[in-house]
């Protein structure tokens, strides 16, 4: 069976739900019901239009129940995305957390489980590279695993 494929805007609903801290299927049954009160106050992004992402992934018949419990990747995504997934899924922010030189992200740092996520929702567009490098000062860990400097890149330019 392929991994699922999502577009941007389905994909961050997705990712927007998940940041509510919610179990999976308790999101994917307040998505189906469009009981959206009681994520909305929980998720990253409050302001999301939420029904019209689920009516986009309807339209576009992509299985975003599916991507919650199983996983995904992105069909395409673009610098901008890329940016929003990593505040998302990992907290990571452009200038605090890492530098965007063109189309390349650069001192990313992420753990080893954190790179290999990554890599499966980006890497079909995305070159995830380790680098060299000392931990980011003040923390060498995230939950008890080594943080590794990474770059990310179009892999096609």
């Amino acid at each position: 069976m392929s991994m699922v494929r999502l577009s941007i805007p389905v994909g961050m609903l997705v990712e927007n739900m998940l940041t509510s801290g919610e179990s999976k299927e308790v999101i994917i049954d307040r998505l189906r019901r469009g009981d959206f009160e009681g994520l909305a106050g929980k998720v990253k992004e409050p302001e999301m239009p939420f029904g019209e992402r689920l009516a986009t992934a309807a339209e576009m018949g992509e299985p975003w129940e599916e991507a919650i419990r199983s996983g995904y990747e992105y069909k395409f995504l673009h610098i901008g995305g890329l940016k929003r997934l990593l505040t998302f899924r990992f907290g990571r922010v452009l200038d605090q957390d890492y530098v965007q030189d063109d189309l390349t992200l650069r001192q990313l740092w992420l753990s080893t489980e954190e790179i290999a996520t990554l890599r499966s929702l980006i890497g079909r567009q995305w070159l995830v590279h380790e680098e060299e490098g000392s931990s980011p000062s003040g923390s060498d860990t995230l939950q008890n695993s080594p943080l590794i400097q990474v770059s990310v890149e179009l892999k096609y330019k």
